[in-house]
C-alpha cells in the first residue's frame, strides 16, 4: 500500500508507486539459488535491486574471494554509474556530477575545434575519418557474417551431444572435438581478416569482436557439454540402480543442474535461445537469465544517443591529439611521445568504457530485456591490476572465472597443491591465458608480431607483484597508496605500450 510522505519538499517520481518493489532482492536471489523458475519481474530496474545494497556487496566480495565455492549467478541489477537508470528509478544524486564532467568535456572539445580552426582553416581533422568508414560495406557484411557463422554450435550440439548420432563421449571425446571446432574458426576468421587489406581502425573492431564470439562460442559448447554429461549419467544411474534413496538424492541434484529454471536440457538447444544469448551483453551462457518485463525504448533511445555523442569526442580526441603525437613520434621519440599521451590516453580509455559499458552494453540489455546490468563494480578503488580486471570488465572477468580459473582450481591435483597452492596456480593460469589472449588480439590487430611481447611480460609481472604485495603486511594496509600507485602505473603504462606497438607503422 503506497502511504504519502509528509515532507515539505514537492512530490517527485521517486513517491510513485509504480516503483514500489514487487519482490524483495532476498526474494529473487533465494529463488535463483534454489533453482526456482526466473520470476518476473517489475517494468523498471527500481530502487528494490538496490535494496540491502551493503550487504550484497559485502556477500558479492566474499564469493570473489571463495569463487570455487559455487556457480556464478547472474541476478537483477543495475550498473553503478547508470545515469540514465538512476533518474529513472527518480534519483538525482549524480545528476550535478554528470552536467559538470560533460559540460567541461564540451568546451574543452569546443576550444580545440576552435584552435584547430585557427591553424589549419578546418574545424576538425577528416584524415581518421577516411579510414574509419573506408571500405564500410566489406567490413559490416564480413562482421554480420562472422555473428552468423557462429549459430553453427547449435546444430553441433544437437548432433554430437544431444541426439548421439556420432555415439560421442562428452567427457572424452567431446572436448577434443570443440577444440578442433573452435580453433579452425578462429584461425578462418583471423585469416580472412589478413586477407581483406583494412585499416587499422576495421583490423582493431574486427580483431576485437572475433574475440568476443569466440567467447560466446566456447561458453556455450563447454555449457552444453557439461550438461550433456551430466544428463548421460543420470541415465546411467537410472539404469543400473534400483530403487535407492541415495541414488535417488544423486539424481534429484542432477536433474537441478539439467533444469534450473523450467528449461530442462536438451530444450534449451535451439537457434531462438542461442540468438537470445547472442545478442544478450554476456560472454557466460546460461539456460535463462533474469529478465526485466519490458523493453523501454525511451531509454533505447537515449543510450543510442549517447553512443553517437561519446564517439564524437573519441574521434576528435583521437583525430586531434592521439595520432599527430603518434606520427611526429620518429623525430621526438617514445619517451616524449609517451609524456604528451598520457592526458589522451586516460582521456580515450574513459570514453572507451562509458561507450561499451554504459551506453552499448546497457543498450543491448534492455533490448534482450537482461536484468544484470552489473558490467562493472568500482574499478577506480582498484589497488593492483588483479583486483581492477575483476572490476572493470565484469563480462570478461566472469568469462576467465568460469572457463579458466574454477577448472583449475578444481582440478589442481593434490600432490602439486603442497608446492603452489591451488588458489596460486588458477591465478597464474588465469593471467597467463587473459596476457595470451591479449597479445593474439594486438598481433592481430597490428599485422605485426612484437619481438620483445610486451604487454605479455608486463601482465605476467604482475603474478610475483600481486604475492609480494600479500606477503607485506605495511603495503597491504596501505590502500590509498596501493590505488595511487596503481593508478600512476596505469596513466604512464598505457601510452607507452601504444607507441611501443605504433612505433614500426610510423617509421618511414
Amino acid at each position: 500500500m503506497f502511504v504519502p510522505q509528509v515532507a515539505s519538499r514537492p512530490p517527485s517520481s521517486r513517491d510513485s508507486p509504480k516503483l514500489r518493489p514487487q519482490l524483495s532482492r532476498g526474494d529473487l536471489e533465494k529463488s535463483q539459488i534454489a533453482g526456482l523458475p526466473g520470476p518476473i519481474f517489475t517494468s523498471s530496474l527500481h530502487r528494490s535491486l538496490r535494496k540491502d545494497h551493503q550487504e550484497q556487496d559485502a556477500d558479492d566480495d566474499e564469493e570473489e574471494e571463495k569463487p570455487h565455492q559455487g556457480p556464478i549467478f547472474f541476478r537483477p541489477r543495475t550498473s553503478i554509474l547508470d545515469y540514465t537508470e538512476l533518474m529513472y528509478q527518480g534519483s538525482d544524486r549524480i545528476r550535478g556530477l554528470v552536467t559538470c564532467f560533460w559540460t567541461i568535456v564540451g568546451a574543452y572539445i569546443l576550444s580545440l575545434l576552435f584552435s584547430h580552426y585557427q591553424e589549419s582553416g578546418e574545424v576538425m581533422a577528416s584524415g581518421l575519418a577516411g579510414v574509419i568508414f573506408s571500405r564500410a560495406a566489406d567490413l559490416i557484411v564480413s562482421d554480420l557474417a562472422l555473428v552468423v557463422s557462429t549459430a553453427l554450435v547449435v546444430p553441433l550440439v544437437r548432433v554430437l551431444w544431444v541426439q548421439q548420432k556420432a555415439g560421442m563421449d562428452p567427457r572424452r571425446g567431446g572436448a577434443w572435438v570443440q577444440a578442433a571446432v573452435e580453433v579452425v574458426w578462429l584461425c578462418g576468421w583471423y585469416g580472412w581478416q589478413a586477407s581483406r587489406g583494412w585499416p587499422w581502425a576495421q583490423r582493431c573492431f574486427f580483431a576485437l569482436h572475433t574475440v568476443v564470439n569466440w567467447m560466446k562460442v566456447h561458453s556455450y559448447l563447454s555449457t552444453n557439454r557439461r550438461l550433456a554429461c551430466v544428463l548421460r549419467l543420470v541415465d546411467e544411474i537410472k539404469k543400473k540402480s534400483d530403487d535407492d534413496d541415495a541414488n535417488d538424492s544423486r539424481v534429484e541434484k542432477l536433474e537441478a543442474e539439467l533444469c534450473p529454471y523450467g528449461t530442462r536440457f536438451p530444450g534449451n538447444v535451439t537457434l531462438g535461445n542461442y540468438a537470445m544469448f547472442q545478442l544478450s551483453p554476456a560472454l557466460v551462457y546460461e539456460m535463462e537469465y533474469p529478465r526485466t518485463a519490458r523493453i523501454r525504448w525511451g531509454y533505447v533511445a537515449e543510450k543510442l544517443v549517447g553512443t553517437a555523442g561519446i564517439f564524437v569526442v573519441f574521434y576528435i580526441v583521437v583525430a586531434h591529439l592521439v595520432i599527430p603525437h603518434l606520427e611526429r613520434m620518429p623525430e621526438t621519440g617514445v619517451g616524449i611521445a609517451t609524456l604528451h599521451l598520457m592526458g589522451p590516453m586516460a582521456t580515450c580509455w574513459l570514453l572507451f568504457f562509458f561507450i561499451t559499458f554504459d551506453s552499448i552494453a546497457n543498450g543491448f540489455a534492455e533490448l534482450t530485456r537482461f536484468a544484470d546490468r552489473r558490467f562493472y563494480d568500482d574499478w577506480w578503488n582498484a589497488r593492483g591490476l588483479d583486483e581492477f580486471s575483476r572490476k572493470w570488465n565484469r563480462p570478461v572477468h566472469m568469462f576467465l572465472a568460469r572457463h579458466v580459473y574454477l577448472p583449475v582450481r578444481t582440478r589442481w591435483p593434490n600432490k602439486m597443491g603442497r608446492l603452489v597452492r591451488p588458489g596460486v596456480a588458477a591465478m597464474a593460469a588465469t593471467f597467463f591465458f587473459s596476457s595470451v589472449l591479449h597479445e593474439l588480439t594486438i598481433v592481430v590487430a597490428c599485422h605485426r608480431w612484437n619481438s620483445h611481447a610486451v604487454f605479455f611480460v608486463s601482465q605476467m609481472m604482475q603474478i610475483p607483484l600481486i604475492i609480494c604485495s600479500d606477503k607485506l603486511p605495511w603495503f597491504r594496509d596501505q590502500q590509498a597508496l596501493r590505488n595511487w600507485a596503481f593508478w600512476l602505473s596505469m596513466v604512464v603504462f598505457q601510452p607507452f605500450l601504444l607507441c611501443i606497438y605504433t612505433y614500426p607503422a610510423f617509421v618511414k
